[in-house]
């Protein structure tokens, strides 16, 4: 697995990831450093228009970074197609929305997704504190679902949100990242829901 190292040297805090997995679990919510972003409005609403503009990146076991882009498929869905790989965003409620990846060819495995980090309209608000930000009302961490393989993923949320001059409250984030402990690869899936809140 050395060929991976190059391509985590980014992620500084990766040995908060350690660990081997024999079947497919999730690990933890964590919070890593990342630059502040400073919104003007916020609202629980997450449309579908903005769902398909959350950026997406993806460092595949090779090192290689895939960007694939979502699609509007639905009222309430989008997907994502990368070489390998399905990405599906579902809006379940106003500010809830379900993620499913799915391996889809027998080729290379995937270490790292992540959503936002951008000027996205899109973000995760996080469990706790609770009441947080304001208009953010009750977040979620990330709520594990189902997976198969033999990996443990973990969730780093980073990119903290400032609501205006508000104080920065630590349960808004711009950014939401998963780390697979082995490569998620071939007939590997995963699916999981998260709060996600709007700009505007």
């Amino acid at each position: 697995m050395r060929h991976r190292t190059i391509a985590l040297l980014s992620f500084a805090a990766a040995s908060c990831f350690a660990g081997v997995a024999s079947a497919a679990g999730f690990g933890a919510n964590l919070v890593l450093a990342g630059p502040l972003r400073v919104v003007s409005t916020l609202t629980q609403n997450t449309s579908i228009n903005m769902l398909a503009g959350l950026p997406i990146r993806v460092t595949m076991c090779t090192g290689a970074v895939e960007t694939p882009v979502f699609v509007i498929t639905s009222p309430t869905t989008v997907i994502a197609t990368g070489s390998c790989y399905q990405i599906k965003a579902t809006l379940v409620g106003v500010d809830t929305t379900r993620f499913e990846i799915v391996h889809t060819a027998a080729a290379n495995g995937l270490q790292l997704v992540e959503f936002g980090g951008g000027a996205q309209g899109v973000l995760f608000d996080r469990t706790n504190p609770n009441p947080g930000t304001v208009n953010s009302l009750t977040g979620r961490d990330v709520a594990y679902l189902a997976g198969v393989g033999a990996w443990i993923m973990n969730a780093a949320w980073s990119g903290p949100v400032e609501l205006g001059t508000r104080p920065v409250m630590n349960d808004l984030y711009n950014k939401l990242t998963l780390r697979f402990s082995t490569c998620f690869d071939t007939g590997d899936s995963v699916s999981f829901n998260v709060d996600t809140d709007s700009i505007g």
